[in-house]
């Protein structure tokens, strides 16, 4: 098994030594606009067909997301939790391909592959004349939605986004992203965020990540979550409209985009209350389509003091 691993490892890192950033941008067009030609329908069986090797190839991600799903459903079965990780799996898949329709597709009807609701919430905060934030979580085929909203809604978008390590992958899909979207602010750039919402931009904030510095604990699923705790001094600071938006996959591979009513007495000043109601809203979306949710990164690796390492092997 070492061996093979090894092997495996060795190989790939001679394609990456004979395959210039010239060569593998070739590659990656080629391969997101042959997907791009793919219907919804098209795109989900192929994501159930990569499923399998998607599986083997990425088996920290998927331990990840068993202990994740154990945390949050433990009035599940073993058996319904796993079915549950391998339907995310095909999701997230699907939301990868999806993602290669957002970003070389250049004649898309988008109004087929979506459902819209709530579109008056989008507008009502438009029609108040200052920068939008479209509050949302990391649910699967953001790239699509982030589309979707400036092609059927009319707003550009900006995405906040972590860079990918390959240079060239990154150059070559924020190149895209600046093409169909609004543009992209870097993940690390809060002044850049504030001053595009202030400018009247509108930006997609995601902060249901995991932090280990400005933090509070707040429950998601009933597990204590680090979570920012500077979420109103950040929002207040940028001045927008609040929309908290998302979308759930559909049976036919397309998706129910949703725009909501703003929260109520969101962001206030208080920092753990923000983040109460933020994760609330998140699980409440997450019970709704929870293969829809992003359940392979470490959502709760930082604890409280005490408390031990949730992801440690054997637990």
């Amino acid at each position: 098994m070492h061996r093979r691993k090894s092997a495996t490892a060795a190989v790939q890192y001679g394609l990456a030594r004979r395959m210039t950033p010239g060569m593998q941008g070739r590659l990656l067009r080629w391969l997101a606009r042959w997907v791009a030609r793919r219907t919804p329908l098209q795109r989900q069986s192929l994501a159930r067909l990569l499923a399998p090797l998607a599986a083997r190839l990425a088996a920290k991600r998927g331990r990840i997301a068993r202990s994740n799903l154990a945390l949050c459903f433990p009035e599940l079965s073993a058996e319904a939790r796993e079915a549950l990780a391998h339907r995310a799996l095909v999701t997230n898949l699907k939301g990868l391909l999806d993602a290669c329709v957002a970003w070389y597709a250049n004649d898309l009807r988008l109004a087929d592959l979506y459902e819209i609701e709530g579109l008056e919430h989008l507008q009502r905060a438009l029609a108040q004349g200052r920068g939008l934030i479209l509050l949302g979580a990391h649910f699967h085929g953001s790239e699509l939605h982030m589309r979707a909203i400036r092609e059927l809604a009319g707003v550009p978008v900006r995405p906040i986004v972590r860079a990918f390590r390959d240079g060239g992958v990154d150059a070559e899909i924020n190149a895209r992203r600046r093409q169909h979207l609004g543009g992209v602010l870097a993940r690390s750039d809060m002044h850049g965020f504030c001053a595009a919402v202030r400018r009247g931009d509108a930006v997609v904030y995601t902060p249901d990540v995991n932090v280990r510095v400005r933090n509070t604990f707040a429950p998601f699923f009933g597990v204590q979550a680090s979570t920012l705790d500077s979420m109103p001094t950040l929002l207040r600071r940028a001045g927008g409209a609040i929309v908290p938006t998302w979308a759930r996959p559909l049976p036919d591979g397309r998706y129910a985009l949703r725009f909501e009513a703003p929260l109520p007495e969101f962001p206030g000043r208080d920092g753990v209350a923000a983040a109460e109601r933020y994760n609330a809203w998140v699980e409440a979306r997450v019970r709704e389509a929870p293969e829809a949710y992003d359940w392979g990164v470490k959502r709760f690796k930082t604890r409280p003091p005490g408390e031990p390492d949730l992801y440690a092997r054997g637990r």
